[in-house]
């Protein structure tokens, strides 16, 4: 089964799942909302938990300029690569093969900052408030007035208290939920 970009200037192409049954992707319908919600012309992307490339295919499609991908998945990072080759957009992405809390120290080591977080962890594990604490210790990698997009199951419940981000927003997609988060003004 092929993917395939639904909006923007490579709407039409397509690309391939990650070959691995435990790898979800983000639907086509959740990826056209979300690009029809925010304007991504010459933003910068980091999308967390990758799989298959597909909303930073989507994102850069729609105006994105770069986008950093983390998986710790092998699979999913060589299935990225040729995507992206497919595609031809190789030379706007980079592609971390690592663990998604090493890669926010590594942006915030190394000053990496972007407008969009995106993160689709997989789903009913407890990934979601992990990765909100980690955020919230490394909130200098997301740019002021930028946005947390966090794709989680509508069953899995986040239990953390965050300081440096406050929930705006949530929307549901049938048992996805999107919780779209904003960086609080520092005093």
């Amino acid at each position: 089964m092929a993917l395939k970009i639904e909006t923007g200037s490579l709407r039409g192409k397509s690309f391939s799942p990650v070959d691995d049954k435990r790898t979800r992707y983000t639907t086509g319908q959740l990826r056209m909302s979300i690009m029809n919600m925010f304007d991504f012309s010459s933003a910068v992307i980091i999308d967390f938990f990758g799989g298959s490339g597909s909303f930073s295919f989507e994102a850069i499609s729609n105006g994105a300029k770069r986008s950093y991908i983390v998986d710790i998945s092998k699979k999913a990072v060589s299935t990225i690569i040729k995507n992206a080759k497919t595609i031809g957009i190789d030379d706007r992405i980079s592609i971390f093969n690592t663990d998604y809390s090493r890669a926010m120290e590594k942006f915030s080591s190394e000053s990496i900052t972007a407008d969009v977080i995106f993160a689709d962890p997989p789903f009913n594990m407890g990934f979601c408030s992990e990765f909100l604490l980690h955020m919230d210790s490394n909130p200098g990698i997301l740019n002021d007035n930028g946005f947390i997009l966090l794709e989680k199951s509508d069953k899995e419940e986040i239990n953390c208290i965050n300081n440096c981000f406050f929930l705006e927003q949530k929307r549901n997609y049938g048992d996805i939920e999107l919780l779209i988060y904003i960086k609080k003004k520092q005093a």
